[in-house]
Protein backbone atom coordinates (compact mmCIF):
# COMPACT_ATOMS: atom_id res chain seq x y z
CA UNK A 1 0.00 0.00 0.00
CA UNK A 2 1.17 3.80 -0.64
CA UNK A 3 1.78 6.25 1.94
CA UNK A 4 -0.69 8.31 3.36
CA UNK A 5 0.02 12.28 4.87
CA UNK A 6 -2.46 14.62 5.95
CA UNK A 7 -1.52 18.04 3.92
CA UNK A 8 -2.70 21.23 2.24
CA UNK A 9 -2.18 21.12 -1.47
CA UNK A 10 -1.97 24.07 -3.76
CA UNK A 11 -3.27 23.98 -7.07
CA UNK A 12 -4.29 26.47 -9.92
CA UNK A 13 -5.37 29.29 -7.55
CA UNK A 14 -7.07 26.95 -5.45
CA UNK A 15 -5.62 25.51 -1.83
CA UNK A 16 -7.26 22.57 0.40
CA UNK A 17 -6.61 21.03 3.32
CA UNK A 18 -6.56 16.74 2.60
CA UNK A 19 -4.86 13.34 2.43
CA UNK A 20 -2.21 12.74 -0.10
CA UNK A 21 -1.49 9.32 -1.00
CA UNK A 22 1.58 8.41 -2.57
CA UNK A 23 1.56 5.41 -4.78
CA UNK A 24 3.78 3.38 -7.01
CA UNK A 25 3.57 5.60 -9.67
CA UNK A 26 1.16 8.59 -9.18
CA UNK A 27 0.28 10.78 -6.37
CA UNK A 28 -3.31 10.98 -5.33
CA UNK A 29 -5.37 13.96 -3.28
CA UNK A 30 -8.24 14.69 -2.23
CA UNK A 31 -9.61 17.64 -0.05
CA UNK A 32 -11.84 20.22 -1.97
CA UNK A 33 -10.70 19.02 -4.72
CA UNK A 34 -9.47 15.46 -6.33
CA UNK A 35 -5.87 15.58 -8.13
CA UNK A 36 -4.06 12.56 -9.21
CA UNK A 37 -0.61 13.43 -10.88
CA UNK A 38 0.61 9.95 -12.46
CA UNK A 39 4.70 10.07 -12.49
CA UNK A 40 5.19 9.42 -15.85
CA UNK A 41 3.20 13.04 -16.42
CA UNK A 42 5.47 14.75 -14.20
CA UNK A 43 7.86 17.36 -16.23
CA UNK A 44 9.02 18.64 -12.55
CA UNK A 45 10.06 17.54 -9.05
CA UNK A 46 11.90 19.48 -6.18
CA UNK A 47 11.66 19.89 -2.49
CA UNK A 48 12.37 22.54 -0.25
CA UNK A 49 11.07 24.53 2.94
CA UNK A 50 8.74 21.28 4.08
CA UNK A 51 7.06 21.71 0.58
CA UNK A 52 6.95 19.25 -2.43
CA UNK A 53 6.58 20.82 -5.94
CA UNK A 54 5.33 18.70 -8.96
CA UNK A 55 5.28 20.49 -12.14
CA UNK A 56 2.72 18.94 -14.64
CA UNK A 57 1.49 19.97 -18.14
CA UNK A 58 -1.63 21.78 -16.28
CA UNK A 59 0.04 23.72 -13.93
CA UNK A 60 2.13 23.00 -10.77
CA UNK A 61 1.32 21.59 -7.11
CA UNK A 62 2.65 22.25 -4.09
CA UNK A 63 1.46 20.44 -1.18
CA UNK A 64 3.21 20.96 2.83
CA UNK A 65 4.74 17.88 3.44
CA UNK A 66 6.91 19.25 5.96
CA UNK A 67 9.65 16.93 6.91
CA UNK A 68 8.39 14.29 4.50
CA UNK A 69 9.05 16.70 2.01
CA UNK A 70 12.28 15.21 0.37
CA UNK A 71 11.55 11.52 1.00
CA UNK A 72 8.42 11.81 -0.95
CA UNK A 73 10.38 13.48 -3.89
CA UNK A 74 12.96 10.79 -4.02
CA UNK A 75 10.41 7.80 -3.85
CA UNK A 76 8.99 9.96 -6.81
CA UNK A 77 12.32 10.15 -8.99
CA UNK A 78 13.27 6.66 -7.89
CA UNK A 79 9.47 4.76 -7.87
CA UNK A 80 9.99 1.37 -6.92
CA UNK A 81 9.10 -1.47 -9.36
CA UNK A 82 6.90 -4.56 -9.12
CA UNK A 83 9.79 -7.21 -8.34
CA UNK A 84 11.27 -4.74 -5.87
CA UNK A 85 7.31 -4.45 -4.16
CA UNK A 86 7.30 -8.50 -4.63
CA UNK A 87 10.81 -8.83 -2.84
CA UNK A 88 12.35 -10.12 -5.85
CA UNK A 89 16.17 -9.45 -6.68
CA UNK A 90 19.26 -10.83 -7.80
CA UNK A 91 19.98 -14.35 -6.57
CA UNK A 92 16.48 -14.76 -5.06
CA UNK A 93 14.72 -17.94 -6.13
CA UNK A 94 11.51 -17.22 -7.79
CA UNK A 95 8.58 -20.71 -8.42
CA UNK A 96 5.76 -19.59 -10.64
CA UNK A 97 2.61 -21.38 -9.94
CA UNK A 98 -0.92 -21.40 -11.64
CA UNK A 99 -2.46 -20.15 -14.23
CA UNK A 100 -0.75 -17.55 -16.60
CA UNK A 101 0.62 -14.83 -14.90
CA UNK A 102 -0.07 -10.71 -15.28
CA UNK A 103 1.63 -10.20 -18.57
CA UNK A 104 3.26 -6.69 -16.89
CA UNK A 105 4.57 -9.16 -14.17
CA UNK A 106 6.16 -11.85 -16.72
CA UNK A 107 7.86 -8.86 -18.95
CA UNK A 108 9.38 -7.47 -15.86
CA UNK A 109 10.91 -11.29 -14.85
CA UNK A 110 12.37 -11.54 -18.25
CA UNK A 111 13.77 -7.70 -18.23
CA UNK A 112 14.96 -8.35 -14.80
CA UNK A 113 16.91 -11.88 -16.29
CA UNK A 114 14.55 -13.58 -13.61
CA UNK A 115 14.07 -17.26 -14.73
CA UNK A 116 11.74 -18.96 -12.77
CA UNK A 117 12.26 -22.21 -10.96
CA UNK A 118 10.51 -25.31 -11.75
CA UNK A 119 7.21 -25.26 -9.91
CA UNK A 120 7.10 -27.26 -7.09
CA UNK A 121 10.14 -26.23 -5.74
CA UNK A 122 11.43 -24.39 -2.91
CA UNK A 123 11.72 -20.52 -3.79
CA UNK A 124 12.37 -17.53 -2.31
CA UNK A 125 9.00 -16.05 -3.66
CA UNK A 126 6.44 -18.55 -5.23
CA UNK A 127 4.03 -16.15 -7.64
CA UNK A 128 0.60 -18.09 -7.56
CA UNK A 129 -1.83 -16.67 -10.10
CA UNK A 130 -5.62 -17.04 -9.72
CA UNK A 131 -7.84 -16.22 -12.58
CA UNK A 132 -10.75 -17.82 -10.69
CA UNK A 133 -11.61 -19.03 -7.27
CA UNK A 134 -10.88 -22.15 -8.48
CA UNK A 135 -7.66 -21.79 -9.55
CA UNK A 136 -7.08 -21.16 -5.36
CA UNK A 137 -7.13 -25.15 -4.82
CA UNK A 138 -3.34 -24.58 -5.63
CA UNK A 139 -2.41 -22.77 -2.61
CA UNK A 140 -2.41 -26.03 -0.17
CA UNK A 141 0.13 -27.66 -2.22
CA UNK A 142 2.15 -23.89 -2.84
CA UNK A 143 2.27 -23.27 0.89
CA UNK A 144 3.55 -27.05 1.36
CA UNK A 145 6.56 -26.29 -0.96
CA UNK A 146 7.26 -23.06 0.93
CA UNK A 147 10.82 -22.73 3.19
CA UNK A 148 10.72 -21.38 6.48
CA UNK A 149 11.47 -17.55 4.93
CA UNK A 150 9.90 -18.00 1.91
CA UNK A 151 6.98 -16.23 0.63
CA UNK A 152 4.13 -16.83 -1.03
CA UNK A 153 2.44 -14.37 -3.26
CA UNK A 154 -1.14 -14.77 -4.61
CA UNK A 155 -1.50 -12.53 -7.96
CA UNK A 156 -5.67 -12.44 -8.56
CA UNK A 157 -7.40 -9.59 -11.16
CA UNK A 158 -8.84 -6.89 -9.21
CA UNK A 159 -12.45 -6.27 -8.94
CA UNK A 160 -13.43 -8.98 -10.37
CA UNK A 161 -16.32 -11.62 -9.66
CA UNK A 162 -15.21 -14.69 -10.03
CA UNK A 163 -12.55 -14.07 -7.44
CA UNK A 164 -12.81 -12.14 -4.75
CA UNK A 165 -10.00 -10.92 -1.49
CA UNK A 166 -12.22 -12.91 0.68
CA UNK A 167 -11.85 -16.07 -1.46
CA UNK A 168 -7.77 -15.23 -1.32
CA UNK A 169 -7.76 -14.98 2.40
CA UNK A 170 -9.63 -17.76 3.08
CA UNK A 171 -7.91 -20.26 0.58
CA UNK A 172 -4.33 -18.59 2.64
CA UNK A 173 -5.94 -19.19 5.87
CA UNK A 174 -6.81 -23.06 5.23
CA UNK A 175 -3.13 -23.85 4.31
CA UNK A 176 -2.10 -22.10 7.36
CA UNK A 177 -0.94 -18.80 6.29
CA UNK A 178 -0.53 -15.63 7.84
CA UNK A 179 -1.18 -12.51 5.00
CA UNK A 180 2.12 -10.04 5.25
CA UNK A 181 1.09 -7.20 2.75
CA UNK A 182 -0.39 -6.20 -0.52
CA UNK A 183 0.75 -4.45 -3.41
CA UNK A 184 -0.87 -3.45 -6.86
CA UNK A 185 0.87 -5.50 -9.87
CA UNK A 186 -0.38 -3.96 -12.40
CA UNK A 187 -3.32 -2.07 -13.53
CA UNK A 188 -5.48 -5.06 -13.49
CA UNK A 189 -4.05 -7.06 -10.76
CA UNK A 190 -3.23 -7.08 -6.85
CA UNK A 191 -0.95 -9.38 -5.32
CA UNK A 192 -1.11 -10.70 -1.44
CA UNK A 193 1.36 -11.82 0.32
CA UNK A 194 1.61 -14.95 2.90
CA UNK A 195 4.00 -17.13 4.99
CA UNK A 196 3.91 -19.68 7.34
CA UNK A 197 2.21 -18.97 10.26
CA UNK A 198 4.38 -19.11 13.36
CA UNK A 199 4.35 -22.62 15.74
CA UNK A 200 3.16 -21.75 18.74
Amino acid sequence: MGQELTTVCHWQGRSSAGKALLEGDHLLFRGDFRLKLPFADLTGIAAAAGRLRLAAQDGVAELELGPKAEDWANRIRNPKTVLDKLGIGPGVPVTVAGTPLDPDLTAALVRSGIVPVPAGATGGVTLLAAAVAADLAAVSAAADALGPKAALWIVYPKGGRDITQADVFSAAKGAGLVDTKVCAVSDVCTGLRFVRRKAG
